[in-house]
């Protein structure tokens, strides 16, 4: 009986710590419904060079619950921008070489809002400085 048991404990602890990892996400859910004015009202005017430390918490926890809430980053803060690629309002090759060295760059950040806001604020830089 206990080597049943251990294979389900062990794809237990996996599936918790996977969720663990990034569970951040879940302060989205206190946002309810962002409105897509107010969600384009934070992006519209994003400074160059900006300095993350100086950033709030609060803030870029709003900025990776937009993200979420459209469906842009999952919950693991993973992309899902397949979608767009397919059907064409982003263009795939021109993006992907910078979406690559953003995720890179991050791919070590374990809080959730730190890692969706520092890789959109890395792809907005690059996209900038091309």
């Amino acid at each position: 009986m206990p080597e049943k048991l251990f294979p389900r404990i062990l794809w237990l602890v996996f599936l918790l710590g996977l969720n663990f990892a990034f569970s951040d996400y879940m302060e989205c859910l206190n946002y309810g419904t962002l409105e897509e004015e107010k969600a384009n009202e934070v992006f519209k005017d994003w400074p160059v060079n900006l300095d993350l430390a100086t950033v709030n918490r609060t803030h870029k926890c709003y900025v990776a619950c937009i993200f979420y809430y459209y469906g842009i980053v999952g919950s693991a803060g993973e992309l899902r921008l397949d979608k767009y690629f397919d059907n064409g309002s982003i263009n795939e090759l021109a993006v992907a070489p910078n979406l690559r060295r953003c995720g890179h760059e991050f791919r070590n950040e374990k809080d959730f809002c730190e890692h969706v806001f520092g890789m959109f604020d890395c792809f907005r830089q690059g996209m900038v400085f091309g």
